[in-house]
């Protein structure tokens, strides 16, 4: 495997692979306010990203514009509950503009933006919580953006959204372990099934290595609703004082790694199986174990060379993948901030305390992808999105709330090296919807409403890639070899996703579970998208 992926890194990308990435500083290019944020989102629906700084006084938003210039203004607003801890940003009651998460050492508020996003009223919450990460995620998955604040001396907290600005805490709406620690939540599918799973990042002041109050913990979404804690099972209880971790997929083989900054023991690069089992593989991955102490730790494509790359206060604050789990690392002026693309050029950007650290950026290709969601959540947050082509398949989630405290961009992002077309971009919604869009251009960015992409009707099969028997009751074979613990994703022919499998070592799925009716099978297979017509008995 190692094999073939430095393989396809030498004939892809090998003119970018070492380059060095590089920012100048374009803060003048910006306003001067103060701030407790580093927030990187569209702001007005635009789906260019905006420069957001929360204070005591109100509100600065430095919006881009078309020509690569912001429009800076300040919406002065007394606001009782500074997020000097946390922020997270989305549309909660879907009136098209984003709306903000706000967690600090005693209380946490939302900020609801008014009907034409001129102005911003706090809603805060009663209940004392020591916040950390704050998330913004479709937790019961009802179409509508939840919030999960972690806490950090007790429970932490969900809060239901009921509907406009109507947040609700409500401890069953995902029950976690009654216990202190909790640092970072991330929300991932990463046992592709096609629903979100949460890891807990978790650091106790004070607890000595094997208390409990230190596991790091999975809590695996059963898909009916409820929640198993299973981070031991799976590899992932990590007793370190742990400070944040990233999932990505780095290796590109279709399922999320993850990458975890500790304070003590050691960081730990844990790459998945496929099967949802982590292993630690820093040792010979270029990153230094034992580099402690890191408080932020986020990823991103900085090179556009197709890999995603670790950004973190580590003494090299940027770790560039080489494709293979192995990095590279290089040193930068600084080592956290917001990330974006902040002047529309298709390279990954910075803001940190009021600097804005533009990418210089190289040669390479690449593409964005903004979401509308219909039946989903209205920023198609939890939704995941790949892009398939001579590279293989890459693939991201749409996330509010990573790494420790900052808000990122809620575009997925794609750097595509030297390849210069696209075969399909693929977009699975939280709902269950596929859009799958043919030939996509690159260096842009393509705004795909929820449904309007459905998978074709007709077949787009592969040569020598067969499904029998047609009709099934029960299983499906497929007839190519070396397909064991592919995933499958079973379509409705309404466009949605009634069953997510992996090929078997018989080289089959069980669709026993089905209705009677017509279904697609789709997979990736030989670095394209497969797509059969078959029919349930």
């Amino acid at each position: 495997m190692i094999n073939k992926l430095l393989s396809l890194c030498t004939v892809l990308f090998s003119a970018s692979l070492m380059a060095q990435v590089t920012f100048t500083n374009q803060s003048g290019l910006i306003g001067n306010y103060d701030d407790y944020s580093e927030v990187a989102v569209d702001m007005n629906g635009d789906y260019l990203d905006d420069y957001v700084r929360v204070s005591e006084n109100g509100i600065g938003i430095d919006y881009q514009l078309p020509d690569h210039t912001f429009n800076s203004i300040f919406i002065t607003t007394p606001i009782q509950n500074i997020p000097d801890w946390s922020v997270a940003a989305g549309d909660i009651d879907g009136n098209g503009f984003n709306d903000l998460l706000l967690g600090n050492n005693s209380r946490v508020s939302f900020l609801f933006a008014n009907e034409d996003g001129t102005a911003y009223t706090e809603v805060p919450k009663p209940d004392y919580i020591f916040s950390q990460r704050s998330t913004l995620a479709d937790i019961n998955n009802d179409g509508l953006l939840d919030a999960f604040v972690c806490h950090d001396v007790d429970l932490s907290h969900p809060y239901r959204n009921g509907g406009g600005q109507n947040m609700i805490l409500d401890q069953t709406l995902i029950v976690t372990l009654d216990r202190p620690g909790n640092y970072a939540a991330i929300w991932v599918d990463y046992d592709n099934d096609g629903d979100a799973d949460m890891y807990l990042t978790k650091c106790r002041g004070g607890a000595l290595p094997g208390d409990e109050n230190r596991d790091n913990a999975m809590y695996t979404n059963n898909g009916d609703g409820t929640f198993t804690e299973n981070g031991l099972d799976i590899g992932m209880r990590d007793n370190a004082q742990s400070w944040s971790t990233v999932f990505e997929d780095f290796d590109n083989d279709g399922d999320f790694d993850a990458f975890i900054v500790n304070h003590d023991f050691q960081n730990r690069l844990m790459q998945n199986d496929g099967t949802g089992m982590f292993t630690d593989v820093i040792a010979g991955s270029g990153i230094n174990p034992t580099d402690l102490g890191a408080w932020e730790n986020q990823s991103g494509d900085f090179n556009n060379d197709g890999f995603v790359d670790i950004f973190s206060e580590m003494s090299k604050e940027l770790y560039l993948n080489n494709g293979d789990m192995t990095f590279t690392g290089q040193d930068l002026n600084f080592d956290e901030g917001g990330i974006g693309d902040f002047n529309n050029d298709g390279f990954l950007d910075v803001v940190n305390d009021g600097n804005l650290y533009i990418n210089d950026g190289n040669a390479n290709n690449w593409v964005k992808v903004g979401l509308e969601g219909v039946e989903s959540n209205k920023n198609g947050i939890g939704a995941r999105v790949k892009i398939v082509g001579d590279w293989g398949t890459q693939m991201r989630e749409v996330r509010s709330g990573q790494g420790f405290s900052h808000m990122n961009s809620l575009l997925a992002h794609f750097g595509i090296g030297t390849s210069t077309a696209i075969e399909t971009l693929i977009i699975e919604w939280p709902s269950g919807t596929v859009d799958v869009v043919p030939n996509p251009d690159t260096n842009t960015t393509h705004i795909i409403v929820e449904g309007s992409f459905p998978l074709s009707i007709a077949d787009n099969s592969i040569e020598n890639l067969k499904l029998y028997p047609n009709p099934t009751s029960e299983l499906l074979y497929f007839s190519m070899k070396g397909l064991e613990n592919n995933p499958v994703q079973i379509i409705d022919v309404n466009g949605k996703i009634v069953l997510n499998s992996k090929v078997s070592n018989e080289g089959s799925i069980n669709v026993s579970s089905l209705r009677t009716g017509t279904y697609f099978a789709m997979l990736q297979v030989e670095k394209k998208t497969a797509s059969y017509k078959f029919i349930k008995n």
